[in-house]
């Protein structure tokens, strides 16, 4: 089907690989915002959104089990970004809550995202700002809907285990 319309998707996508590895570079970004993994990252920024949140919350944020949560938030500790405060009423209840540190580092990557994009937007034309946005929400729409294996099936979303502590 791509041949008859004329797309060869294999070019297209290495063109633009081509065109955003820039992206990818150290120098592109702070240098301490490439210290931290994926599932870091998200649970700082979830917990910048949230305030505080218990363990559960952020693996299921991160999507990923309870045991590397832990050792996600542990890293984030040692890095003295997140604290673990125990409940007033409940001392078993256990929140995790962003430090201080943790609070200016995501404001300042936070503009310094927010800077590319103004620069972006200022080159748009409105039309084209319209454009974007409902072909960037058609983009994140299709990808939601997850990915199909090589034999059209739709592939299983990896879940979350709860274990149940008695």
């Amino acid at each position: 089907m791509a041949a008859k319309e004329g797309f060869d998707f294999e070019s297209i996508i290495f063109n633009y690989i081509d065109e955003f590895k820039f992206l990818l570079f150290p120098d592109q970004w702070s240098s301490v915002f490439l210290d931290y993994s994926k599932n870091e990252i998200l649970a700082l920024l979830f917990l910048f959104m949230n305030k505080t949140a218990n363990m559960t919350e952020i693996a299921e944020y991160i999507t990923a089990p309870l045991n590397t949560t832990t050792g996600v938030v542990g890293r984030l500790e040692k890095k003295l970004m997140v604290e673990r405060r125990r409940g007033n009423e409940d001392r078993r209840v256990v929140n995790i809550v962003l430090t201080k540190t943790a609070e200016e580092f995501i404001d300042q990557e936070k503009k310094f995202i927010e800077y590319y994009f103004k620069e972006v937007y200022k080159e748009l034309t409105g039309e084209e700002k319209k454009a974007a946005i409902s072909i960037f929400n058609k983009v994140v729409s299709t990808l939601k809907k997850g990915k199909k294996g090589l034999n059209g099936e739709p592939q299983e979303a990896k879940k979350v285990k709860r274990i149940i502590i008695e």
